[in-house]
This record gives structure tokens, C-alpha cells and sequence, in this order.
């Protein structure tokens, strides 16, 4: 046999690609320790017996029940209550016209899940490592990282130029640490029955899922997105179909793994619009409890109008004279859910259970302008971006009877304001432990306090910090180097930026950021990949 010969500076080549490929299919280990997720056994501990403790009488006997309604990236400009002049939302209007409006709400964070942390803890998110979106999947390795940067159209999704790959152990325990209380563990300690139905998107392993943190019931989805109806090319449905790879992944997963529909943990085949179910089981459970002793806590949590989009044909019809497609179907999903609210009003009142129940309605965080869908009327910027556009939400609140109706309030508030006026309203103590950021809303709007119930809110995602004070608010990229200063009171819109024309302004209001800043834990999982908006010319990458 001929004996091949190989030059010795072609043996180090082929040496140096071997070692290439080996690197490139062996996981970061490194990497991912950086990454260890633990709990605190003192916190934990502490919450234990803090839950079990015996409370005194509620001083008025049967605290109210509490209806909690969270809507997915519903902007303001979609609500007709507020002024939209593209859609009309009767129902929604008319809840807001029994109770008060708030017209400049804050949420903490412009994305899904770190808000809904936020809505059920009280507290803002970075205080215990919640900054952005848990990420299911993560590239475990740089051959998968290198196919997903560089092979795979992401579109306006950019990958980190410094991947950070967690072990699949670590990314189970992603969401709303258990160390920290929801307002349904919090309102067990009063006896309320207490539901989750519909979106959780705070974790989905054994201690995350709704029934490990204070939830009785639940039936929904555990992830970010599920369909809308599960036959695809139902003859009675619309689909409007992106064409970004984020919509081809939710369109492929479908119903299945955090997708699938749940109750109480087991996977149900669900065949109603998700709306309606979402409606009918939230209708289903307070009649079941309208004549208990204990009051209920219902968190109903309604996917629309997420992604992907799907509309039930007659509501496809009553939409004809959109034009653009992917406007049609989104403005047909928004007119069925606002039409599942009315029911659900209709029917509370029927129970006669409208005069004992506190009614929420908020948006997670602003419309999602990278759909084409929606642009926020006149505000900047959208979903996952700090402008107004992704964290000046709706609210709508009512309590027959207890609160003013037909207010306009006017000043700003926050969405962990929820947190805290339903736990002061059932006369449930709290920890001293740890800091809670939301403020009872009821004695600003009986007059029975005067001025601001907020005067600073914060924000901060990986590499993107803001922070309003009054008049003045700031955004900057610890990263990319870019900073804006807006005077919220005579710019709501966000067109002029002052940086330079206010430093000292600029300067004081990072020192006081940088004091809060210091208060935070360290993020929990990494940050995957950012989105790139262009916003009046200019570039920004906002965590995704």
C-alpha cells in the first residue's frame, strides 16, 4: 500500500480544526456556573412562617373580592377610552366609566414576564434578580450559537456578542423566585379562594407553576405565547401568519411543552378560542364561590392581543374595512376580548356580585410595534422599549361603591400599586423584611390623601437603565453609550431630548439611580439577544 505523506505544517492545520470543532460541540461549562441560581434558606424560612401565621378578623368582616384582569400587550391607543380612534372598545369603556381611569399608569418593566413579577409581587423585579424575559432555550454550545448568529434570519433580533449558556437544571428554575410572595399567598392568609386562569409566564417547573405559589385552581398555559384556537386551518378562524422567526417558532410549537393548555397541572385538550375559554372559566369560578363565606381572588390573565394572531372568522367579518391584513385580524382579536370583558361585567352583576368586588384592568406593558399592528398613537417607542410607548399602560379600576365613578385620575401611578391596595384593602400584613414599591391607590382617589402617590419610578433591563422624577425623565445604554433626558410634562412623546441642555439635571438623577441601583440583587439568568428598533432615525438595541 502506498504510504501517504502529509506536511508537518498541514498536521498542525488539520490539529488546529480539530481542536476548533471539539470546542465548538463542547458546552461552555465555564460559562454556565457563573449562572447558579439559589434560593435563600433563611428568605425562605422566613416566608414560611411569616404565611402561617393567624390574622385577626378583618375589622369590616368579608373583604371584598378581588378580579384581577391583566391584558398582553394592549396599548392605550387601542382602547377608545382613551381616545383611539381606530378601534372601539364599548365594553372596556363602560367599566372605565364606573370606576376611574387612570391616565398615566406605569408598569415596571416594557416586557411580559418582569411586569407580571412585578404585578404579583409589589415589588420591582431587579430588587430580586428579575431584569428580562427566562429563556426557555439557550445555545449550549458555540456551534449552536454561531447557527442561530450568523445562519438563522433573526430579523430584528440580535443575538449577544458575549453568549452566557446556563445548564438546562438552571433554566428550569427561571421566573418568580420563591422566595418572593404573590398577593394570592398573601390573601390565603385571609381565607380567599384564588385562581389563576389564563397566561402565568412565571415559571414552569414543580415550585414555580401557579399551584406551588398561593394559586387553588388554575387553567391556562405556563409560557409566553399559546394559539388561540389549536386547528390551525379551522374554516371558522383567521390566522395572520409574520414572517419573523419568532412567529415561525410560536406557529410550530403550537400547544405543546409551555404552550400546552393546563389544568392544574394536567394538559387538557382545549377546542373553544382561548378568549372565550379564558372568559367562560373565569365566569365558571366565581359562580362557584359567589355564596362562600371566603371571598375569591381571581388573577384572569387573557393572552390577547399576544402574538401569534388568530381571530374567530365573525369577528374577521366586522372588521372589514380594515385594509391591511395583519391589522384586520389584530383589531378582530381585540374586539372579541373586549367583548369577553362585557360578559364578564354582564355577569358579575347578574351574581350580584358587583357591589363586593374590586375590578382591575391593566395592559403587562405596551402595544407590540414590531408587529406592524399596532404604533401607540402618539408615543414612542413600544413593547420591551422604556420610551412611554412600552411602560404607560391602561388601567381601569372599580369598586362599586367605595371609589369614585367616572374619574379621570390624572396623576401617575404604578401597577404595584395593585399589589398593595388589595392586600390593604383585606387587611393583610406584610413582611418588614424587604421593600414594597407600590403604594393603596384608594385614599388618593377619596381625597382622603393629597399630592403625588408616586414622585420616582425605575427601570432597569440588562444593560438599559431609566428612571422618571417628577417632570424629568432619563434613558440610557450602560452598553451602547447612548443617553436621553426628556421633560415628561411638556414632551409626553418623547421628540426633544434635553441631555444637553440640562447636565446638572442629567447628573442628579443618575447619582439617585446609581443609590437605588446599589439596593438590587444580581441578574438571575443572562440576557439571550436584544431587539433593534429604529425609532425617528436613530438605532437602539432594547433587551428582548
Amino acid at each position: 500500500m502506498k504510504m501517504i505523506k502529509i506536511k508537518k505544517s498541514h498536521i498542525f492545520l488539520y490539529m488546529v480544526l480539530a481542536g476548533v470543532m471539539a470546542s465548538c460541540t463542547f458546552p461552555f461549562t465555564t460559562a454556565t456556573y457563573k449562572w447558579k441560581i439559589k434560593w435563600d434558606k433563611n428568605e425562605l424560612e422566613f416566608k414560611k412562617q411569616f404565611l402561617n401565621q393567624k390574622l385577626p378578623e378583618h375589622s369590616k368582616g368579608k373583604p371584598p373580592n378581588i378580579l384581577f384582569i391583566v391584558i398582553d400587550d394592549l396599548g392605550k391607543y387601542e382602547i377608545s377610552a382613551y381616545g383611539s380612534e381606530t378601534m372601539q372598545t364599548p365594553h372596556i369603556d363602560k367599566l372605565a366609566s364606573g370606576g376611574v381611569l387612570f391616565n398615566d399608569c406605569y408598569v415596571n418593566s416594557p416586557v411580559c414576564s418582569p411586569s407580571r413579577a412585578g404585578l404579583l409581587s409589589g415589588r420591582y423585579p431587579p430588587r430580586f434578580g428579575f431584569e428580562t424575559q427566562p429563556m426557555e432555550l439557550y445555545p449550549n454550545n458555540l456551534a449552536v450559537y454561531a447557527l442561530g448568529k450568523y445562519m438563522i434570519n433573526t430579523g430584528d433580533f440580535v443575538m449577544d456578542i458575549k453568549p452566557k449558556f446556563p445548564p438546562e437544571w438552571q433554566i428550569q428554575k427561571q421566573g418568580l423566585p420563591p422566595t418572593e410572595l404573590t398577593l394570592a399567598e398573601v390573601l390565603k392568609m385571609r381565607n380567599y379562594h384564588t385562581a389563576c386562569i389564563g397566561k402565568w409566564h412565571l415559571g414552569y417547573s414543580k415550585d414555580m407553576i401557579p399551584n406551588s405559589r398561593g394559586f387553588d385552581y388554575q387553567f391556562g398555559f405556563y409560557g409566553a405565547f399559546s394559539l388561540y384556537s389549536e386547528k390551525r386551518d379551522s374554516p371558522n378562524m383567521v390566522n395572520y401568519i409574520h414572517s419573523s422567526f419568532a412567529d415561525k417558532h410560536q406557529w410550530k410549537v403550537g400547544r405543546s411543552e409551555t404552550s400546552a393548555i393546563r389544568r392544574n397541572d394536567k394538559k387538557i385538550k382545549e377546542e373553544r378560542y382561548l378568549t372565550f375559554a379564558i372568559m367562560d372559566e373565569g365566569l365558571e369560578y366565581m359562580a362557584r364561590h359567589r355564596n362562600d363565606n371566603n371571598p375569591f381572588f381571581l388573577y384572569m390573565a387573557f393572552n390577547a392581543a399576544h402574538v401569534p394572531f388568530q381571530a374567530p372568522r365573525m369577528y374577521y367579518e366586522m372588521q372589514s374595512d380594515e385594509k391591511d391584513e395583519n391589522k384586520r385580524v389584530y383589531h378582530a382579536m381585540i374586539q372579541a376580548l373586549d367583548d369577553a370583558i362585557g360578559t364578564i361585567m354582564e355577569k358579575l352583576e347578574a351574581m350580584s356580585l358587583e357591589e363586593n368586588t374590586l375590578i382591575y384592568l391593566i395592559s403587562d406593558n405596551g402595544g407590540a410595534s414590531y408587529t406592524g399592528a399596532t404604533d401607540n398613537g402618539p408615543y414612542k417607542g413600544g413593547k420591551l422599549t422604556m420610551f412611554e410607548g412600552g411602560v404607560n399602560v391602561p388601567f381601569i379600576m372599580r369598586w362599586k361603591g367605595h371609589i369614585p365613578e367616572g374619574m379621570v385620575y390624572q396623576n401617575p401611578v404604578s401597577s404595584m400599586d395593585i399589589f398593595m391596595t388589595s392586600t390593604q384593602v383585606a387587611e393583610c400584613p406584610l413582611p418588614k423584611d424587604r421593600i414594597y414599591d407600590g403604594v393603596n391607590l384608594i385614599p388618593f382617589l377619596n381625597n382622603e390623601k393629597q399630592g403625588l402617590p408616586h414622585e420616582i419610578f425605575y427601570w432597569k433591563a440588562d444593560h438599559i437603565e431609566a428612571m422618571r422624577r417628577g417632570n424629568w425623565k432619563f434613558l440610557l445604554s450602560t452598553r451602547d453609550k447612548w443617553l436621553e433626558l426628556y421633560n415628561i410634562s411638556e414632551d409626553k412623546f418623547e421628540h426633544y431630548d434635553l441631555n444637553e441642555v440640562h447636565p446638572d439635571t442629567l447628573i442628579l438623577l443618575r447619582q439617585e439611580f446609581d443609590l437605588w441601583k446599589n439596593e438590587l440583587k444580581a441578574p438571575l439568568w443572562p440576557r439571550l439577544m436584544d431587539h433593534k428598533f429604529v425609532i425617528d432615525g436613530k438605532e437602539y438595541l432594547f433587551p428582548a
